[in-house]
């Protein structure tokens, strides 16, 4: 008994850490800063899990740049010159309401040479404080410290010492890395080794690319180190369902825990039927005990989607596989209700739902941009939350709005969001 315990407590815990490492992801171009604010938007409410900045070049000096422009030189963030906006617009990508968590930046690509020049530099200034790519990316980081890691796409230098060299000096920075290769396996195992050996953690990923040049790989040839391997297609390599299959076969064949796709430049997807998706092929959201499961079709038919108890944004409800406006049918558990709107962002039109099952939602059919799964009657908190949080909100037992608490019976109170307290009087 011991022994099947401690292997059903290893069973757990792995898949916990697959399901951490697991998520959607797509690179962004451009199109992000010529379009805003509607692309950032667009990101927020996809449910893509994390994104990468396609892409920061360094130059021959040390600068870094991108699509012409300089964003750090000399030590000193001065993207703000031409892009007023650009610091905001990143922090807003991980910024509630958001699905979004990780923000990645991409050194490299096709005819990029910023690892011959990072090789160059790190021969002459070596990688400390007074370096000029120490000191770049230092002030990239101060400017912006939401950006997490660096998404590492040389496709031409190949150089394991330099690399190492200045990997170990962005994760001195807080950035970790991710790998994007597509050929020349050994230099990816001998990065990712010698990385990880100096600097524990600092390597946390592979998204290989199964495109362009890499349209012949096999992801389960891309097991480095022991680390989650994301596989990526592209956009326009095909439609959605096949490349959606296509991660379906990876993960269940490949060992491959998260997808990614290449590249958010135009407005010819739909970001958010991808990001839905590809999360329901890699799930990074747990439900052990879920308060409602959503069904895309009418009669609980089409693809279901389970919640626990909480507040779920667009792009939240995406990361748990839930494509905006596609709920037609629900379940709920006993002991819950729901509250739906029909914005992105818990606001809008509203509707508290109590029905324990609707087979057919009528009006709020293909609707829901939004939603709360509220505990009721035992299931609420009994907490009572700090009278100075936000506005208080009343319910009765059936779960009604009311305007006020009546003078007697039953009635529950909600502060930010949520139950928190079932009050007799």
């Amino acid at each position: 008994m011991r022994k099947l315990l401690l292997f059903l407590t290893v069973l757990c815990f792995a898949a916990i850490e697959a399901m951490a490492q697991a998520g959607s992801g797509v690179y962004v171009g451009g199109h992000i800063r010529r379009e805003r604010p509607a692309t950032v938007q667009k990101l927020k409410n996809s449910g893509f899990t994390y994104v990468i900045l396609f892409n920061i070049n360094v130059e021959t000096d040390g600068t870094l740049t991108t699509d012409g422009e300089t964003v750090c030189r000399d030590g000193e963030y001065v993207f703000g010159a031409t892009q007023p906006h650009y610091v905001d617009d990143v922090r807003e990508l991980k910024t509630w309401p958001t699905g979004i968590s990780r923000v990645e930046i991409c050194i490299g690509g096709w005819g990029n040479e910023s690892y011959y020049r990072i090789k160059d530099l790190v021969d002459q200034q070596g990688t400390g404080e007074e370096s000029i790519l120490y000191r770049n990316f230092q002030a990239l980081k101060n400017a912006i410290p939401e950006i997490d890691a660096v998404n590492n796409d040389d496709e031409h230098c190949y150089d394991v010492a330099s690399a190492v060299a200045f990997h170990s000096m962005m994760w001195s920075l807080g950035y970790h890395t991710t790998l994007a290769p597509y050929t020349r396996k050994s230099f990816w195992n001998s990065l990712a080794s010698l990385l990880n050996a100096s600097c524990p953690g600092a390597c946390d990923r592979v998204l290989v690319q199964c495109y362009d040049g890499g349209a012949g790989n096999n992801p389960s040839d891309w097991q480095l180190e022991g680390l989650p391997v994301h596989a990526g297609r592209t956009n326009y390599q095909t439609d959605m369902d096949t490349s959606i299959q296509q991660m379906q076969s990876w993960h269940d064949n490949n060992g491959v825990v998260g997808g990614f796709v290449w590249v958010y430049n135009d407005e010819t997807w739909n970001l958010n039927a991808w990001a839905s998706a590809m999360n329901r092929v890699f799930p990074s959201r747990e439900v052990t005990t879920p308060a409602v499961t959503l069904y895309s079709n009418n009669n609980f038919g089409g693809y279901e989607v389970m919640l626990p108890v909480g507040e779920f944004c667009a792009g939240e409800l995406s990361v748990y596989g839930m494509v905006d406006n596609d709920i037609a049918s629900y379940k709920l558990e006993e002991g819950y209700m729901m509250e739906v709107f029909d914005s992105s962002d818990l606001s809008g039109q509203g509707k508290v739902l109590t029905d324990a099952e609707m087979s057919r939602m009528g009006a709020w059919a293909n609707r829901i941009s939004s939603l709360r799964v509220i505990p009721t009657g035992d299931n609420a908190v009994t907490e009572m939350p700090d009278e100075a949080d936000a506005a208080i909100c009343f319910y009765d037992l059936q779960g009604r709005r009311i305007p006020a608490p009546p003078s007697h019976g039953l009635y529950m109170v909600r502060k930010n969001h949520l139950i928190t307290k079932r009050i007799a009087q």
